[in-house]
């Protein structure tokens, strides 16, 4: 079965991917229930006096979906973690990735380490963080020097 990987962005939407929305016939303004089971979000279309399905999201452009806030509390996400999707029928099963992280300063997964507790950073974010850094001591030891 395929696996598709998506991550959460600032506004807790996630694009479905194409190939699915395509099967299932979703357009943009077709009507989407999502429902965490303890385990993995479940999205499907909704049931009449379903009551697994009390919080509906629209599919928006581009095919992303507003995660309902009881859901992303329930499942602990976050904004940029990354979500797995499967499809196994006519619904999508949706399960959070191991810890990932992305970078705080321009959203990047790759080689990201933790800076300070609970900042990571890019390789190339770390190098222009430390390069203004380095800038602004200059700078200070030179105002130091001249006496100012």
């Amino acid at each position: 079965m395929k696996t598709w990987r998506r991550f959460i962005d600032s506004g807790w939407r996630v694009t479905i991917p194409k190939p699915i929305r395509r099967t299932l016939g979703w357009k943009n303004g077709t009507e989407v229930c999502a429902h965490w089971d303890g385990f993995e979000i479940t999205i499907c279309c909704p049931k009449i006096g379903c009551v697994k399905c009390p919080d509906i999201s629209r599919v928006g452009a581009l095919g992303k979906v507003l995660i309902p806030p009881r859901v992303r509390e329930e499942a602990r996400l976050y904004p940029g973690q990354v979500l797995s999707f499967t499809f196994p029928g006519n619904q999508i099963i949706v399960k959070p990735e191991e810890q990932q992280f992305r970078c705080s300063a321009c959203g990047s997964e790759h080689e990201v380490r933790q800076v300070l507790p609970n900042v990571h950073l890019c390789k190339l974010c770390t190098q222009k963080l430390e390069a203004a850094a380095l800038q602004s001591v200059k700078g200070a030891e030179y105002r130091v020097a001249q006496g100012k």
